[in-house]
């Protein structure tokens, strides 16, 4: 057992001690089932879906016998989960009980199943993240993070995020949930109430209900829809907490089934380059590539997580790099960054570039360049040995406008900066800051305490 796995096991027993009406548990039937459920790739206690119910009954139906009173033992789990707010996933609880309750745990005289071949559309991330047939893959090139406070603004200027917040802070304290379905949904009338005051159509406050609870901004017991630990984390203002409702947003608000949109998102960050439409066809996952990935693409662009160049190409975001770095670590892949600029040399600053990803190169500079004398910091940099064409033009350029791209465009030899120059600089952090982002106020009031999200009574801004 790893020593994640403890923590979990205390936290539920003492969840037993305190219940009202004693739950069913037996230690050993506990640790088995968290065990196998680690053994088949969880990477949290609390990540259950009625998928992991179902592939750790069948590792479970291999062992001739069974600790006492184990189903029992894992319905107490998922209700300790459900109640103390520790199920990770967006499950509903109401299924993954369902699930519990009927899976088959009978012995199996057959030999378990092999482990599923990842779809062949996965092959070039796999092969990208070092899990594909490559013995010696090309390391990850560490990308440039945008920072928290930037992120933040721009996932809170996403109308579909603001709304999915504006209906948890309406639901709050709590809501009940419609009776006698395995999915969450709100009752008939609260949803005429939410849309009301929304100012939205009945039908999309199930949308929005979705991607709240994708987001972290609502949990769901057996009967109840609760501010989640994102709502919370929003009214703190927690460094990134917006940023992050919005990444576990993100495939919800598309709207789209399947994984392309993340393979897509995956292909940009892991290349760290503006691509074209026929260089992303290959990642598509669904049919008819042709018509489907410009729905995906105008779908994340839309949401501020793909924006598209001048000469048609697309290029990842921040938030877009959010999303993926977020769920890669998730996974537990290491998401090299970029290491802080403001004390390299000029000779470490190129020693860099030429290794980060293509379109952190101009953002990367422009950091460097900040709080610099501009002339010493041109003579730095070609002592570091950057060349370009006239190198007293250079300088003086560089002292007239003292930005990344002024050193981009006469710079063009560098073998450092070429691919950056070839593929043309990215836009400024600010070009790519929605227009909306001062018109919109947060659905939380931020001096309000964290279990007492208020609702906004502010005028929609859409």
């Amino acid at each position: 057992m790893t020593e994640r796995l403890l923590p979990a096991i205390s936290a539920c027993l003492e969840w037993a001690h305190t219940a009202e009406e004693p739950p069913t548990l037996h230690i050993e039937a506990l640790v088995l089932l968290l065990s196998t459920h680690q053994d088949a790739g969880a990477t949290e206690p609390g990540d259950w879906t009625v998928e992991d119910v179902h592939e750790v009954a069948a590792l479970i139906r291999r062992r001739d016998k069974l600790p006492e009173e184990f189903r029992d033992t894992w319905l107490s789990w998922c209700d300790h989960l459900v109640t103390d707010g520790r199920l990770v996933s967006t499950e509903t609880p109401r299924r993954l009980r369902a699930a519990i309750e009927v899976v088959d745990l009978t012995r199996s005289g057959h030999a378990a199943p092999d482990p599923e071949t990842p779809p062949e559309i996965a092959a070039p991330l796999l092969e990208r993240l070092g899990y594909g047939e490559d013995p010696h893959p090309e390391p990850l090139r560490p990308h440039l993070p945008t920072p928290l406070a930037d992120l933040d603004t721009r996932a809170g200027a996403c109308p579909t995020l603001h709304l999915a917040a504006r209906l948890t802070a309406w639901m709050d304290p709590q809501a009940l949930l419609r009776p006698y379905t395995e999915h969450d949904a709100l009752g008939e009338d609260d949803t005429a109430e939410a849309a009301r005051i929304l100012d939205v159509r009945s039908d999309e406050i199930t949308f929005l209900f979705a991607v709240a609870r994708a987001a972290g901004l609502v949990r769901t017991t057996y009967l109840h829809a609760l501010p989640g630990p994102a709502a919370h984390a929003w009214v703190r203002e927690t460094p990134g907490a917006v940023a992050d409702a919005w990444a576990d947003a993100l495939a919800t608000m598309t709207g789209l089934p399947g994984a392309t949109p993340f393979l897509l998102l995956g292909e940009l960050f892991l290349t760290g380059r503006a691509l074209s439409l026929d260089e992303l066809v290959h990642v598509c996952a669904e049919p008819d590539p042709e018509s489907y990935l410009p729905r995906v693409l105008a779908a994340l662009t839309d949401l501020g997580a793909v924006t598209a160049t001048d000469d048609g190409r697309h290029r990842i975001t921040g938030l877009g790099d959010h999303c993926v770095a977020r769920r890669l670590r998730a996974c537990g892949i290491e998401v090299p960054r970029t290491p802080p600029v403001t004390g390299l040399s000029a000779t470490e600053l190129l020693e860099l570039a030429a290794t980060t990803r293509p379109i952190d190169v101009e953002p990367l500079l422009d950091r460097w360049l900040a709080g610099r004398d501009s002339a010493e910091a041109a003579h730095g940099l070609l002592a570091a040995g950057l060349t370009p064409a006239d190198p007293e033009d250079f300088v003086r350029a560089v002292i007239d406008r003292p930005w990344a791209d002024t050193i981009l465009e006469r710079a063009s030899q560098n073998p450092g900066l070429t691919e950056a120059v070839r593929r043309g600089p990215a836009p400024s952090p600010g070009a790519v800051l929605d227009e909306r982002v001062d018109a919109m106020r947060s659905p939380f009031e931020p001096d309000e305490p964290p279990l007492e999200v208020s609702m906004l009574f502010g005028q929609s801004t859409y």
